[in-house]
């Protein structure tokens, strides 16, 4: 009769699900918490099974990267006839906004993952028509593209790693007079992420706008 262990040990895990079982475990207590044992545990299954189907902790994470991408495309709004690329452009980084926001520690996931999945080479290519139709040639639309994913990492990164304590921490910092430009300005400003995303994406795609037009 085999054991429970055995059993555990033989059981099949498919790839997708021990990625969306480690988001889980990031939702739960974090990016940091994150081990391959922890993860095994959680999934009831040996952790040499785990490390068949990822080599690294590192492969896991691009896998996990992967299934967060793969749903940026019903996130972005169908681009129609007439519709002006910066509209397409802005869906598409609202959309990955949006994905990463509802993934606690999103942005650090995906950020630094250059896996070739079709989720990332769907995403890109959706990335590199809009571009196309903007104007810029193949050489410069991938760093165009890189210019608006970057963008909207750093945002979301910055937002998730917020603690709530900003405010007061700011208006106590700036109290003494010493920077008084600094104290001019609402600290409520500085934290309110909606506003300031949407104030940065008009800037990056005035910006590419002018570039092909140059």
């Amino acid at each position: 009769m085999s054991t429970g262990a055995g059993r555990r040990r033989d059981r099949p895990v498919r790839a997708e699900t021990v990625a969306r079982a480690a988001l889980a475990l990031v939702n739960s207590d974090g990016l940091d918490s994150l081990t391959m044992r922890r993860l095994a545990t959680s999934l009831d299954v040996q952790l040499p099974t785990i490390y068949r189907l990822f080599g690294s902790k590192r492969a896991l994470l691009d896998e996990m990267s992967e299934t967060l991408l793969a749903a940026v495309p019903e996130r972005i709004a169908a681009p129609g006839d007439g519709v002006d690329w910066r509209e397409s452009a802005a869906s598409l980084a609202r959309g990955l906004r949006a994905v990463l926001l509802e993934q606690r520690d999103g942005a650090r996931i995906v950020g630094g993952s250059y896996a070739a999945k079709r989720p990332t080479l769907t995403l890109v290519e959706t990335a590199l028509a809009v571009m196309h139709e903007a104007g810029f040639p193949a050489a410069t639309a991938i760093w165009a593209n890189t210019t608006l994913f970057c963008y909207v990492l750093g945002e979301v990164l910055e937002q998730q790693g917020s603690t709530g304590d900003e405010r007061e921490l700011l208006t106590e910092a700036v109290r003494g007079g010493e920077f008084p430009r600094l104290a001019a300005v609402p600290a409520e400003l500085l934290l309110d992420f909606d506003a300031r995303f949407e104030f940065g994406l008009n800037i990056v795609l005035t910006g590419l706008h002018a570039a092909v037009q140059r």
